[in-house]
């Protein structure tokens, strides 16, 4: 019983974007994957660090493995750009890059400047995925609700991903280098544009409770975890998914 109930502290609070998850919210419709990411012969990687938040390096290593994993073996990280951001201006800022490329108006010219600098020859064809470390994250620039992590489906360049390093890093129970493996992956899988199938999405998530996409974990989410282990990869059928897509690329 006590392990049972650690576990479920452990998973709660390791979920990012979270919704109740059912079935199928039956409202969803099936979506293409992202074939700019998963056919990409090439994939850069643009850290941006706000105010000194970064994740354990095993478990950005461990991100990298996954995208390898699904994509390819040609992944380039670029410099990490470390930004200083007033605390009040921080969240505003990531919601307007994430969203369109903005909140420049938000950091000071010379942090702008050296965000412009790293982006100049960064590929704006999608094939890009800049990975936003922050101290604080919210739904939107007025939202209440902390969040682990956020991925933005709309930026007009690049895939745009943000993670929380203060929620991330109070997740109980396990490491924080855990907790961040889960998180990181979980936005990835996002930008993947997981799940495809319709039968299989709530909100946005995967209802498969083995899956690092599943979103508000429940009791057979806590049972998973004691039968499988740590969410840390896609379920079987989100795997087949990009499979397929991989697949289809030379089509």
């Amino acid at each position: 019983m006590k392990q049972l109930i650690l576990s479920f502290l452990m998973i709660f609070t390791i979920t990012g974007c979270t919704f109740t998850p059912k079935a199928s919210d039956g409202t969803s419709w099936s979506q293409d994957l992202n074939k700019n990411l998963i056919c990409a012969k090439k994939i850069d990687i643009l850290p941006i660090s706000i105010n000194g938040a970064k994740p354990p390096q095993e478990a950005f290593d461990f991100s990298m493995s996954k995208i390898k994993q699904y994509t390819t073996d040609n992944i380039v990280v670029h410099k990490t750009v470390n930004l200083k951001i007033a605390e009040n201006d921080v969240n505003d800022f990531i919601q307007k890059f994430g969203t369109y490329r903005a909140g420049f108006n938000k950091i000071t010219p010379t942090e702008g400047a050296k965000l412009r600098k790293a982006l100049k020859d960064f590929p704006k064809d999608k094939t890009g995925i800049v990975m936003i470390y922050t101290p604080s994250l919210r739904c939107s620039s007025t939202g209440k609700n902390s969040l682990r992590g956020l991925a933005y489906h709309h930026a007009p360049d690049y895939n745009v991903v943000a993670y929380n390093q203060t929620t991330i890093d109070k997740a109980p129970v396990i490491s924080k280098t855990q907790a961040w493996k889960i998180v990181l992956t979980h936005e990835i899988g996002h930008r993947f544009k997981l799940p495809a199938n319709k039968d299989r999405v709530n909100n946005g998530h995967c209802t498969r409770r083995e899956c690092v996409l599943y979103a508000k974990p429940d009791w057979r989410a806590v049972l998973s975890v004691l039968r499988y282990g740590m969410p840390y990869d896609f379920c079987k059928e989100c795997r087949a998914e990009l499979k397929k897509a991989k697949e289809s690329c030379e089509e």
